[in-house]
């Protein structure tokens, strides 16, 4: 699977690189004609256009394929509520992205080589800012990958090994930001552990009707003396009045 992953990425981006040769070839040719002065004909547009949307199912087989080949740890499928939709979330939507990006990149860096005038002049104009933008795409998509395999790591390794407790919230806040609907939280919960009270503060993601009361509960799974922790929703903790409406995620146009 995973060297099926490989293959499609490479298809999208040659897919994506032969789109931007011809467009390149077809901006050229309005000035100069195309190749030896020759008028490239009217096939130039519908070919870029085949080229451009053959990358959207690819892109989406992509996805699908990214997906297969990243097993998750057994216990990310018991966390409830939006936590487990976020555990579960594995950045794919951008699949295909940075691949198309790369393949428009190469194929300037070819036309900058290969064509001369014009030609080169928007290959030079098209190349730079996507080889640019192709790179910080993928670093970004690396360090999206690193931080969700840290928070599965941490997940399956706490919850599925540490001690369970019931944590009482001392203290809820939410600035602005919401996830599947539902507010991130930061709670500020208190426990009990062998070596004494711990006072920990989480993120927590959850629905905004179940946003649990000062006073309340969460519930934590702790290692050793609770140096690392998970925390996550109670359903039987009592809930904050009114926080259905007061938490619900505002509507943009």
């Amino acid at each position: 699977m995973t060297r099926m992953l490989y293959a499609m990425r490479v298809v999208i981006a040659l897919l994506a690189g032969a789109a931007a040769l011809l467009t390149i070839r077809g901006i050229a040719s309005m000035y100069v004609g195309g190749p030896g002065g020759e008028d490239p004909g009217d096939w130039t547009i519908p070919a870029v256009l085949i080229c451009a949307l053959l990358t959207v199912p690819c892109s989406r087989v992509a996805r699908r394929m990214y997906r297969r080949t990243r097993v998750l740890p057994p216990n990310i499928d018991q966390v409830p509520g939006i936590a487990g939709r976020d555990a579960r979330e594995l950045g794919e939507d951008s699949e295909g992205f940075a691949p198309a990006l790369t393949g428009i990149a190469v194929a300037c860096a070819a036309a900058l080589v290969t064509e001369g005038g014009k030609a080169g002049t928007v290959a030079a104009g098209i190349g730079v800012p996507v080889a640019l933008a192709a790179v910080l795409i993928t670093r970004g998509r690396k360090r999206e990958a690193r931080g969700i395999a840290a928070r599965h790591d941490r997940i399956a390794r706490v919850r599925g090994h540490g001690t369970k407790v019931r944590a009482e919230v001392l203290g809820v806040g939410h600035g602005s930001s919401w996830s599947h609907g539902g507010p991130v939280l930061t709670v500020e919960a208190r426990f009990e552990t062998p070596s004494g009270t711990r006072t920990v503060v989480e993120t927590l993601a959850i629905a905004p009707a179940d946003v649990p009361a000062v006073g309340g509960s969460v519930l934590v799974w702790y290692l050793d003396d609770g140096a690392e922790f998970y925390l996550e929703e109670d359903p039987d903790s009592a809930h904050e009045p009114g926080a259905a409406e007061r938490y619900k995620e505002p509507e943009t146009f």
